[in-house]
């Protein structure tokens, strides 16, 4: 079985292909044969040595969609042949082991491209919105990072549940994150959002990388608004803030949280935006890392 990987950190070029030996199967697992993967941020963090715990070589991908081949002895949920999705590790691969109740069929209507970008972005904006932010209707919902995979499905995930949402990102952004019926939208490199937004959140939603901002994101709320955000803390406050760091959780499982982000995208009631789509090889993923360093808007997608 061939995968693509690395043995040292680095840049893009750092990719080789990796002949690995052949997946061996426990009874409640099942293979599949990839079809997409979805490239993260967090696999160029990865790739960039800068995350803790990364053993070398090492195969990256946490996002794969493909077809059972084979399956465990115990498992009753899937049939050979089934296209289903995973939320993973060592999916930059040819195939994928899993264990069976981390898998979700994915309808008929979606490729297998557009239901791998939804998988990362979507169990963590699904879980920010729902369980963090807790956002109920008629809220005014700041959201931070709005341009990002996340941030967009942020802002349509709020706007479903009937906030009142205004999105804060650049300019580049904006007709894409309009198109979303935002109520409102802030370009931060033309106007300064604390000017323009001073105590008007019930939310904030700041999804930005790392979560950075802290202070703005404190200018912008009100009293006693809640704070869903990357960062780990807030400074300090006199205001009275619901602080919720948006981290891994199985409070809502990824499980639960795909099917339903599947449903919505199936019927279009969601959309993902694809950057790209790229073939599934070694030049595949080396040239859909060297797009992840640069600004994209959407997923990087590779497909075989």
């Amino acid at each position: 079985m061939l995968a693509y990987g690395y043995q040292k950190f680095g840049g893009p070029a750092v990719f080789e292909t990796l002949v690995q030996p052949a997946l061996h199967l426990t009874d409640n697992q099942i293979l599949i044969e990839t079809a997409a993967v979805n490239l993260t941020d967090e696999d160029r963090l990865e790739r960039l040595g800068t995350k803790a715990n990364v053993d070398l070589p090492h195969i990256p991908g946490h996002d794969v969609v493909g077809h059972v081949i084979q399956v465990g002895a115990a498992v009753t949920d899937f049939q050979v042949g089934t296209l289903v999705a995973a939320h993973t590790t060592e999916t930059y691969a040819e195939q994928v082991c899993v264990d069976s109740d981390l898998a979700v069929t994915v309808p008929d209507d979606l490729t297998p491209a557009s239901a791998v970008s939804l998988i990362t972005p979507g169990i963590i904006a699904y879980k920010t919105v729902r369980y963090f932010a807790d956002v109920q209707a008629d809220q005014t919902v700041i959201v931070k990072g709005a341009g990002s995979p996340v941030g967009l499905l942020v802002v349509q995930l709020a706007k479903r549940l009937g906030a009142h949402v205004i999105a804060v990102a650049s300019g580049r952004y904006a007709d894409l994150i309009t198109s979303l019926g935002v109520d409102q939208f802030v370009d931060y490199q033309q106007q300064n959002p604390v000017h323009v937004l001073a105590d008007r959140g019930d939310v904030i939603i700041n999804v930005a990388l790392d979560g950075v901002g802290g202070k703005d994101d404190l200018a912008m709320a009100k009293f006693d608004a809640t704070i869903a955000s990357f960062a780990h803390r807030l400074p300090a406050t006199s205001k009275s803030i619901r602080f919720q760091a948006i981290q891994p959780t199985e409070v809502i499982s990824d499980q639960a949280t795909l099917q339903l982000l599947f449903k919505l995208l199936a019927t279009h009631q969601l959309i993902t935006t694809i950057a790209a789509e790229l073939p599934f090889d070694l030049n595949g993923f080396i040239q859909g890392h060297q797009q992840l360093d640069k600004p994209h808007i959407g997923q990087i997608v590779i497909v075989r």
